[in-house]
């Protein structure tokens, strides 16, 4: 008996091709992207950039201070055009501490409809054109937008009463 051996048509060459012309497509795309996070880590990319992410702010309490990482979306963006920011913040709950209004109202697009704090968030709130900070979880509300999260000092906002708290780029 005969091996049988068979031809490559034009159909499977072409076929063939496009696969892998479509991988190609493919990894490129990613490295246009940053490639994977892994790929990302230990990169800091300025906020307000096509794909920006992680830009760290400087967030001073008196002789404390925190850090947090902004997200990224269009509110995030518009809150740190206003930076450095010098605001008080009361408490409104033993959940946050809030602001009174900010110099311009922010942008909400792309926001959820609601959306509750967690323990670190930092939040615009929308019908009050405040930032709040949470220290608890907050109640599932209409019109909150989170744009940050606090990645060290939290401890700052267990000083009771008001307190001025300046905000500035970190890098």
């Amino acid at each position: 008996m005969r091996p049988v051996t068979t031809k490559p048509t034009p159909r499977k060459g072409i076929l063939f091709a496009l696969l892998v012309a479509c991988g190609a497509c493919v990894s490129v795309a990613q490295a246009a992207s940053g490639g994977a996070e892994a790929g990302m880590a230990g990169r800091e990319v300025a906020l307000g950039q096509e794909g920006a992410h992680h830009m760290t702010i400087h967030i001073a309490i008196g002789s404390a201070s925190m850090a947090a990482t902004m997200e990224d979306d269009p509110t995030a963006r518009d809150f740190v055009s206003l930076l450095p920011l010098t605001v008080t913040l009361r408490d409104f709950s033993p959940a946050e501490k809030v602001s009174g209004a900010l110099p311009k109202r922010l942008s909400e697009e792309g926001a959820p409809a609601a959306d509750a704090g967690a323990v670190g968030d930092i939040a615009y709130y929308a019908p009050w054109g405040n930032i709040a900070f949470y220290r608890g979880r907050g109640p599932e509300a209409s019109g909150v937008i989170k744009i940050a999260k606090i990645t060290s000092g939290i401890e700052a906002l267990n000083l009771p009463g008001q307190v001025r708290v300046t905000i500035s780029r970190a890098n």
